[in-house]
């Protein structure tokens, strides 16, 4: 039901629609290999997709690139997006307005088994399951409830409210929540978040993330400042040198310091 009312409501608004099936691309976007592929001359070279494929099962990887992908989308257009996180990801952005659609268990467990032809245990198990894949998800990536209502503006529950309606609602709300002002600021806010995140994926492709020591700060303007500890000048300046050849880095300010890294085992 939240995928039907999604689909509607980004017709009405004349918004783009996205979805959790991203999730499964996120290796293949180009956002993300572009990323990747700043340090090397041809994103064909040997080991650069096997390289991906690896980070791909990476959890930390995983989050820095479904982020980088949600920003991207974002910033290209006005979005309507359903799961996969967007509504935490985004939780500081300005113009974002949240939904949660809920809908009865009985309700639920009879348009499955109505759509897939199956018993009404077989639809409750299958109901069941999803939504622990999903709980799953939102705490393993995020660690956070994905039944928490207070992440969300409003919640509608379609077992009493039409599909038409509750569409209705919801373009109602968001017309009060925006502002025309509110856009300068949401472009700039998308802009510096995906340009941290773009700097964090090059770390992933240098195989610098181990230390998780390098932070990253977007400025205005296209300024990325470039904070942590370093274990060589060539490394940090081979870091530096790659990170200014993202598109959108006009300006780089090294704040970073060299010293030993050392490793300890307990």
């Amino acid at each position: 039901m939240g995928t039907l009312f999604a689909r509607r409501l980004s017709g009405v608004l004349g918004y783009q629609y996205a979805d959790e099936a991203l999730i499964n691309k996120i290796n293949e976007t180009q956002e993300v290999r572009d990323a990747l592929a700043v340090n090397v001359e041809d994103e064909n070279a040997p080991g650069f997709f096997e390289r991906v494929a690896e980070l791909a099962n990476n959890r930390n990887f995983f989050k820095v690139a479904l982020e980088t992908c949600i920003y991207d989308l974002a910033l290209k257009d006005d979005l309507v997006f359903v799961g996969g996180g967007a509504h935490i990801i985004l939780e500081t952005f300005p113009c974002l307005f949240t939904i949660q659609i809920v809908r009865s268990l009985r309700d639920r467990v009879k348009a499955i088994a109505d759509e897939k032809r199956i018993s009404y245990d077989e639809a409750f198990d299958l109901v069941k399951k999803r939504d622990k894949h999903k709980a799953d998800f939102i705490r393993h990536y995020f660690d956070r409830d994905l039944f928490d209502p207070t992440m969300f503006h409003i919640t509608i529950n379609t077992s009493l409210v039409s599909v038409d309606d509750a569409v209705e609602m919801a373009v109602n709300q968001a017309g009060r929540a925006f502002k025309p002002a509110d856009n300068s600021e949401a472009s700039l806010f998308l802009k510096k978040r995906l340009m941290e995140r773009r700097a964090q994926l090059v770390l992933f492709g240098l195989n610098l993330t181990h230390s998780g020591r390098i932070t990253f700060e977007a400025q205005e303007g296209g300024t990325l400042i470039v904070h942590g500890v370093i274990g060589g000048n060539d490394e940090k300046e081979h870091v530096l040198s790659v990170l200014s050849n993202l598109p959108e880095v006009t300006r780089i300010e090294d704040r970073l310091k060299v010293e030993v890294l050392s490793r300890m085992l307990y």
